[in-house]
C-alpha cells in the first residue's frame, strides 16, 4: 500500500506524545516528511535559547525541521504533502497555507468541540469541576477550532487527573482518532460533521497571576469556610461571564480549591502573598474525606527562595496562619 506523505505541526512537550507514536508505529500508513515548530526561545533564569520539545524529538530521529517563520520554505514543502497533522502548535495557520496540502490540515483538539475552543482546553474542564471532557479531530479552517469534526471521543475525568496527567491521556486518545481517521480516509469512508457553533465556548492562555489566591482566601480554605462571590478566582468568573453562562448558585470552597490545584499545577501553580509580601506556593494538597464533603488539606508549601516543606512545619516556623 502506498503511504500518505504527511507533516506534523506542534511545539510543547505533550505534542511529542503524538509525534513519538507516529514515528514508532510501523503499521501507520504514512511517511512523515518534515516537522514545523516554533522558533527557539529564551528560557530559565539564564535566558538560554531553548528549542521546543517537538524540535528536540525531530532532531533525535533526523526528521527535517522548519519553524513558523520560514513560511516560503514551508509553503513549498507543503505542495508535496497529502495532509498536515497539527497538535498544540500555538499559532494560527494562514488561510492560504491551509489549502496547499491535498487534504488540508487536521487538528487534534483536546476537548469536545465546540466546547472549550482556544489555547487551554485541557485546563478549563479541570478548573470548572467537569466530570467529562474528550478529544476532537477536526478539518481545520481559517477560524480557531471552528472546522468540521472528523472524529470525537469522550473521556470521563478521573479523581487523580491533573493537568499533566490529562495531557498524556488525551494525547493518547488524539493519536487513536488520528490513526482511525487515516484508515477511513484510505477506505473512502471518512465523513465530516459541522460543529454547532451556537454552543461554542472559549478559553484563553494562562498567565502567572491566574494562580493567585488571596491570603484571606487561603485562611478560609484551611478552615473549610465557604467563599463569597467576590472571592471566587477571576479566571473562573471570567469564563462564565465572557461565554455568557449562568454562574453557579453556590461554590464549595474545598472542591473549588481542588479544581484550581489540579488545573493549574505545576504552572502557573497555586500561590498567595503573605502579609510580609513574600510569595507562598501551595505545592501539594490531599483530600480528607469528612462528612458532608471532602475538603482540601494543604500538605506542602514552598516559600519564595526556600525549599518545599510540609505545611505544619512551615506554619510552626512562620506562624502565618
Amino acid at each position: 500500500m502506498k503511504k500518505l506523505n504527511i507533516a506534523f505541526f506542534g511545539a510543547p512537550d505533550f505534542a511529542t506524545d503524538v509525534l513519538h507514536q507516529i514515528i514508532d508505529d510501523s503499521e501507520l500508513p504514512v511517511e512523515l516528511r518534515f516537522v514545523v515548530t516554533q522558533p527557539d526561545r529564551k528560557a530559565g533564569r539564564d535566558q538560554i535559547l531553548t528549542p521546543t520539545p517537538v524540535k528536540l524529538l525531530a532532531q533525535k530521529y533526523n526528521i527535517p525541521i522548519y519553524d513558523n517563520l520560514q513560511l516560503e520554505i514551508v509553503n513549498s514543502k507543503l505542495q508535496e504533502i497529502d495532509f498536515v497533522l497539527l497538535y498544540a502548535f500555538g499559532k494560527l495557520i494562514p488561510a492560504k497555507m491551509l489549502k496547499i496540502p491535498k487534504w488540508g490540515f487536521w487538528n487534534i483538539h483536546p476537548s469536545l468541540l465546540p466546547k472549550y475552543r482556544g489555547p487551554s482546553p485541557i485546563v478549563y474542564p479541570l478548573l470548572l469541576g467537569e466530570i467529562q471532557t474528550g478529544v476532537s479531530l477536526i478539518q481545520m479552517d481559517e477560524r480557531m477550532d471552528h472546522g468540521q469534526i472528523l472524529m470525537q471521543e469522550e473521556y470521563s475525568i478521573q479523581n487523580e487527573d491533573t493537568q499533566e496527567i490529562l495531557k498524556k491521556r488525551l494525547s493518547g486518545i488524539g493519536y487513536k482518532l488520528f490513526k482511525e481517521s487515516i484508515q477511513q480516509l484510505i477506505n473512502g469512508a471518512l465523513q465530516k460533521k459541522e460543529q454547532d457553533h451556537s454552543k461554542a465556548t472559549f478559553t484563553r492562555l494562562l498567565t502567572k497571576k491566574d494562580g493567585f489566591i488571596s491570603f484571606a482566601t487561603v485562611q478560609k480554605i484551611i478552615k473549610g469556610e465557604p467563599l463569597t462571590s467576590d472571592e471566587i478566582p477571576p479566571i473562573v468568573v471570567e469564563y462564565y461571564t465572557k461565554n455568557k453562562l449562568a454562574f453557579p448558585e453556590s461554590v464549595d470552597c474545598s472542591l473549588l480549591t481542588v479544581c484550581l490545584f489540579k488545573a493549574l499545577a505545576p504552572w502557573p501553580g497555586l500561590w498567595t502573598l503573605l502579609p510580609n509580601g513574600k510569595r507562598l506556593i501551595i505545592t501539594r494538597i490531599s483530600l480528607n474525606s469528612l462528612f458532608p464533603h471532602p475538603y482540601p488539606l494543604i500538605t506542602h508549601v514552598q516559600l519564595e527562595g526556600k525549599k518545599e516543606v510540609d505545611f505544619a512545619t512551615f506554619n510552626a516556623a512562620y506562624k502565618a496562619f
